[in-house]
């Protein structure tokens, strides 16, 4: 960094006189701009409430002898930035000239970024303006201010960062304890019915003002509201049959439902508690929650963007260099929630593999295009044959209603410039495109197209001889049972095993006699199998499905069967009779696929 240090005495003398000139200004001059903010972090800290600070600040003011122009205020805004409506009125008359001197009550009041701060004392510098700070009573019109400034920016700057890492750390540890870090979610309540403050409470919840529910915890965990949870179980069941959000969210504002208990009720939406009522539905609220993992026991750890501190106070609008994010709709940590489930896994997993189809579909003005389970899997061995050309499958559906699989190679030929192009190859970019006499051979070698029935009919039959090993099962429970699989078991057996191993090493030294030995060791070789996936009792409907896998593909959903195969295949090339040719299995599938295709090459 330049120092910028004199050259000569005049230019000594010059700087010192830069340093003193403004003290001799009259403070019967002195204009001064308050600036006063309350942040979100510390709501409750009263030294900082906004009717104190600018009391303060007038007092110093005044003693001053200086006139106040204004007062400008923050409520509830971050220091992180200058995106604050009060400091930009606060520049804008600084640039005007209409100010001074800028009075706070506390530095960090003003920034809690060093860079920021330096660069605002920058620019009301420009402008022949001073910052003064009446509690650490600092004055940037002489350098002991100026140094005491560094240093007390610099430690506003560190609590922002320790403030934002333990509201992280506070966060995460929730979540790892089964809890949410959300205060109100549509479905649940905190069961606190004697004092009932939920939005859907009062002339709505047949509960409200009865004793408070014992399984709540007094408060401490969401229990499902009497009327919400029916109104998640519809719209969850109504998505799995195929209706869109927006028809869901339609359904729920323009009928009357009733419950269980015949009770008639209009389902409306929790809203935000001091700021949004509760409403209509909308489509938004409709994909939250069929999205939410919450809904079926889990409690959800989200991706969060790394604290921001870019900022330039003279267009905060401006994002130099914006810091990259996960995709904050996929869940970095799914933990089992202390709460009670409203609906099963399976159909949120279920649902989860729909909207995963419906986003990769085009979207039209028409009907939905349907789905095909070979996409992505399905290949022509034709084009295969011809010049080993990865061709996929394309579904397409004929005038009457039957469904057909199209190769790509056929598909593109009219959008494909080799059908127009002469008998020379003709080059586009670095990849050279076959002459126009081969192209036409491969379309005479394509007979058509086939017939999805039957192709489809090629696959359940292949899949339905598949039998799952034995020595797989554990592995199914353990993904069944937790998220972890494995892992989690042998996370939750680790120190039964390392206790075992330190009970042998007693007994080998001759610390325990044989049948104190037996005693412990039996009674921890008990726990440990207790602790296996097999062990469980929630296994024994998968063991069913495992040992009848023909039975368990064909109960599946479309969505379902696509992303297994994708998991058991790279590519099946089917023939021009709709016949597998050739099959591509991943590892360890090959072991069991290829025994049961016989005339797969």
């Amino acid at each position: 960094m330049e120092l910028n240090l004199p050259t000569n005495p005049d230019d000594l003398k010059n700087k010192i006189q830069s340093f003193l000139g403004d003290l001799a200004r009259n403070p019967d001059q002195e204009v001064a701009g308050i600036y006063t903010r309350i942040s979100r972090l510390d709501p409750r800290h009263h030294g900082y409430s906004l009717e104190i600070q600018p009391d303060r600040s007038e007092e110093y003011v005044k003693s001053k002898g200086w006139r106040v122009y204004g007062v400008y205020e923050d409520p509830a805004k971050t220091g992180r930035n200058s995106r604050r409506p009060g400091l930009q009125r606060l520049l804008q008359d600084v640039r005007a000239g209409r100010i001074t001197v800028v009075v706070v009550h506390r530095l960090d009041r003003l920034y809690r970024n060093l860079e920021s701060l330096l660069r605002f004392l920058k620019l009301i510098k420009r402008y022949k303006v001073r910052l003064v700070s009446v509690t650490e009573q600092i004055d940037t019109d002489n350098w002991w201010g100026r140094l005491v400034l560094y240093v007390l920016g610099a430690l506003a700057e560190m609590y922002i960062w320790q403030a934002s890492a333990r509201t992280r750390e506070a966060k995460l540890e929730r979540v790892m304890k089964g809890l949410s870090n959300a205060s109100y979610r549509f479905g649940y309540c905190n069961g606190l019915c004697s004092s009932c403050t939920d939005p859907n409470g009062k002339d709505y919840c047949p509960l409200f003002g009865h004793p408070d529910r014992p399984e709540s915890e007094r408060g401490r965990i969401p229990v499902p509201h009497p009327i919400e949870s029916h109104a998640v179980q519809l719209i969850v069941v109504s998505y799995h049959q195929g209706k869109s959000d927006l028809d869901i969210a339609s359904a729920l504002n323009g009928n009357i439902f009733r419950l269980p208990d015949s009770t008639e009720v209009h389902f409306r939406t929790k809203g935000r508690p001091g700021s949004v009522p509760p409403g209509p539905f909308s489509r938004d609220n409709i994909r939250d929650i069929v999205r939410s993992p919450y809904y079926v026991g889990l409690v959800a750890h989200y991706p969060t963007r790394p604290l921001d501190m870019e900022d330039d106070p003279e267009d905060p609008r401006r994002k130099p260099n914006s810091l990259p994010l996960a995709n904050k709709r996929v869940p970095q940590q799914l933990t089992e929630g202390v709460h009670t489930a409203l609906y099963a896994k399976a159909l949120w997993e279920s649902n989860m593999q729909l909207r995963k189809a419906k986003s990769n579909m085009k979207a039209t003005t028409h009907t939905p295009r349907p789905e095909y389970l070979l996409t992505g899997v399905g290949r022509c061995w034709v084009c295969y044959e011809y010049g080993k050309i990865k061709a996929g499958f394309c579904g397409v559906r004929g005038g009457s209603g039957i469904s057909y699989y199209r190769c790509a190679t056929v598909r593109d030929r009219g959008k494909n410039l080799q059908a127009k192009q002469s008998e020379e190859a003709v080059y586009t970019g670095t990849r050279p495109v076959e002459p126009n006499h081969q192209w036409e051979g491969l379309l005479e070698a394509h007979l058509g197209n086939w017939k999805a029935e039957e192709v489809e009919g090629e696959i359940d039959r292949l899949v339905g001889k598949l039998v799952i090993p034995e020595k797989w099962h554990d592995m199914i429970y353990a993904y069944y049972l937790h998220d972890n699989g494995l892992a989690e078991f042998e996370r939750e057996t680790y120190n039964l095993r390392k206790e075992l191993e330190r009970l042998q090493r007693l007994f080998t030294g001759g610390y325990l006699n044989q049948a104190q030995f037996e005693e412990r060791a039996v009674d921890i070789t008990r726990r440990l199998k207790e602790h296996q996936p097999a062990s469980q009792p929630e296994v024994k409907e998968v063991l069913r499905l495992l040992k009848d896998f023909k039975s368990t593909w064909k109960l599946l959903s479309l969505s379902e069967k696509k992303a297994l195969l994708k998991v058991i295949f790279v590519a099946l090339y089917f023939d021009q009779d709709g016949t597998i040719r050739k099959a591509m299995v991943n590892n360890p599938f090959d072991h069991y696929i290829r025994p049961v295709c016989h005339n797969i090459s």
